[in-house]
């Protein structure tokens, strides 16, 4: 790759990473290719910040045999088989992962790729009505994708559509949309992509009606977030931070409102703040809210596990818990983004979530699990 080339897979990864309405986190990939090889950011890597050093280059023939090499049908065996085989294909020197997206990124017939989870995108991809939604307005421009496991079962679906959609228009999509995921955009150049981007968004923005809740936070007080150590032996030295707005306020105004903000649309809502999220009523003493947080933690932590990292504490706001202060923001905001979406998917059928059998594989697996470490870091 030239020198140029390399730059500009830079500013574009950076102009998309600072953009909160386009990647939240460190979620999101982006990717280069020539005839030959493949660079591609690292796994934990944020786009934001990211420089060269942030990408994993792989060679294009090797990355190959993961479209055609028969895996094992036990899925962490087979995407432990499929990790090999990706690390089999670097080229490059260091320790960088490549994202578990790469095949995908590989297969995608256009030298620049920009995969993101943009909160308007997501509000059409989380919603009960996405696939016709996503015809309505796009028709042939774009490749909807149903949800599907990440990993190799997406890549083997996502390279069948791709041929399919290729014979049926003539041409390789410049666009796809995953349910419950996110959107891949793809191009000659990076402006023919932001072109893309900006005619996507406008596209959506002309389906959201009447005004949005203010999501603009103020910091909350609670006694939860002062004693948070004393709820759970789980939470020693653990970091506990408040936030309230209006948007907050509308799913914590009860545990119906709150129905519609319990539990992960995406995956990287899990990776950052798991799938389930605890409610804990209003108490009329101080005193009576910490015991009755105890119990409730206590028995959540039997029923999932897991402690839970967001605590939403109705009529007031929520709390983000976690091991420092950066993995605790990283919870709030992708907490956060949950309720715009959950707002704004009510303009495209209402919410619809990830299921139990997807949260599991999610939670299960490694690659995610080595994700969730890298953000902590």
């Amino acid at each position: 790759m030239t020198t140029q080339n390399i730059t500009t897979l830079i500013e574009v990864s950076r102009q998309y990473g600072k953009d909160k309405s386009f990647v939240i986190a460190g979620g999101g990939n982006t990717s280069y290719k020539d005839a030959t090889h493949i660079w591609i950011k690292a796994s934990g890597a944020a786009l934001e910040t990211i420089d060269e050093n942030g990408f994993v280059c792989l060679s294009r023939e090797k990355l190959k045999i993961v479209s055609t090499k028969t895996y094992a049908q036990d899925a962490t065996q087979r995407e432990a088989e499929v990790k090999a085989d990706l690390t089999n294909a670097i080229v490059s020197s260091g320790n960088n992962r490549p994202s578990v997206e790469t095949s995908m990124h590989e297969i995608i017939d256009y030298p620049f790729v920009v995969h993101t989870h943009p909160t308007r995108v997501n509000a059409v991809m989380c919603a009960n009505n996405a696939k016709k939604t996503c015809t309505d307005l796009f028709g042939d421009q774009a490749l909807f994708i149903p949800y599907t496991d990440p990993g190799y079962i997406l890549f083997k679906k996502v390279l069948t559509e791709i041929a399919n959609y290729t014979s049926k228009y003539s041409k390789a999509p410049q666009i796809i949309f995953l349910e419950n995921h996110g959107i891949f955009v793809a191009g000659e150049t990076t402006d023919e992509i932001n072109g893309l981007y900006s005619t996507i968004m406008e596209k959506i923005d002309h389906q959201i009606r009447g005004d949005q809740l203010n999501a603009s936070q103020q910091d909350l007080k609670s006694v939860l977030i002062d004693q948070v150590q004393n709820l759970h032996p789980g939470f020693k030295d653990f970091v506990a931070i408040g936030k309230s707005s209006q948007l907050i306020s509308h799913f914590m105004k009860d545990s119906t409102s709150f129905q519609k903000a319990n539990t992960a649309f995406t995956p990287d809502d899990i990776v950052y703040c798991k799938a389930y999220y605890l409610f804990l009523p209003a108490c009329n003493t101080d005193q009576e809210l910490v015991a009755s947080a105890q119990e409730r933690i206590d028995a959540y932590y039997k029923s999932y596990g897991y402690l839970p990292k967001v605590l939403a504490l109705e009529g007031k706001g929520i709390v983000g818990v976690e091991e420092n202060t950066k993995s605790t923001l990283n919870v709030l905001e992708v907490y956060s983004n949950i309720l715009l979406i959950s707002q704004l998917t009510e303009n495209f059928g209402g919410p619809k979530f990830m299921n139990k059998e997807q949260i599991e594989f999610i939670d299960n697996w490694e690659v995610e699990n080595y994700r969730r470490k890298m953000a902590k870091s």
